[in-house]
């Protein structure tokens, strides 16, 4: 059984981000489930472009902040890291302050240069996966998607803010690729699959989401939530209906459930 916690959370302040972050975890069983002491633990936002944080196009650092002050209370290493589309990892984090964040608390800057070749010889569209070298290196990775609607894909959650452990041009390759939506679909899912033995935990920043033509064009939208699961695929389940969207319109939740 997968479960999904849910805090309200009305502003970015960061007192009360760090109060709901800390409940929504406690409803869990406290990091401490997820996460052993002094465990080298990557995040990995959603940092899609190099936009400041009020676009709702990115994880606000102020939910970044939040989950470094906690882990650093159990003695862990924090990297932060993810690989931008266009930008450059840097100039992305700088712009949408989550570098900021990163430098307050003494969190390390993880930019996804360097990859290994990883198989998946269970997938049911991709054998191989390019991934960041961050994957064999850290312990843990927590997933920190941003509550977004999107135009290819319908929703992007915590499944497909995970695509972008894929460093490089191989991205765009597979949006073409698998630009059908059953194959895309899978390969996302194929991905998760992969990375789950890492993935320990998923939360969401839902306290603004974006609205229409997401993951960029969109509009910023108040929802007033954090969510957290260890189950990516259920917390995509619970956000996307959450916010009124057909969940049955969601490729991932379809494809899952035929899994």
């Amino acid at each position: 059984m997968s479960y999904v916690s849910l805090e309200k959370c009305s502003s970015y302040s960061q007192d009360e981000v760090d109060k709901s972050a800390n409940k929504l975890l406690s409803n869990l069983g406290g990091i401490q489930k997820f996460i052993k002491k002094g465990q080298k633990v990557l995040l990995k936002p959603n940092l899609v472009k190099a936009v400041n944080p009020e676009a709702c196009a990115t994880t606000h650092p102020a939910v970044i902040e939040a989950l470094i002050k906690i882990l650093k209370e159990s003695d862990c290493e924090v990297l932060v890291g993810d690989m931008p589309f266009a930008d450059n990892t840097i100039s992305a984090m700088k712009a949408c302050g989550i570098y900021g964040a990163c430098k307050k608390h003494g969190a390390e800057i993880a930019v996804f240069d360097r990859k290994i070749k990883v198989k998946n010889g269970n997938g049911f569209v991709v054998k191989e996966f390019p991934l960041t070298s961050y994957f064999r290196e850290a312990d843990a990775i927590i997933n920190i998607p941003k509550l977004k609607t999107h135009s290819q894909l319908y929703f992007t959650g915590a499944v497909k803010n995970l695509y972008s452990i894929m460093p490089g041009p191989r991205r765009g390759f597979y949006h073409l690729k698998y630009s059908n939506m059953e194959y895309f679909a899978n390969m996302l899912l194929d991905l998760y699959s992969l990375l789950r033995r890492k993935v320990v935990l998923n939360i969401m920043d839902g306290v603004y989401g974006m609205e229409g033509n997401g993951p960029c064009g969109g509009t910023a939208k108040f929802a007033g939530i954090l969510g957290a699961s260890a189950d990516a695929n259920a917390l995509d389940f619970v956000m996307c209906n959450l916010i009124g969207l057909d969940v049955s319109n969601l490729p991932t939740i379809h494809y899952a459930k035929k899994r």
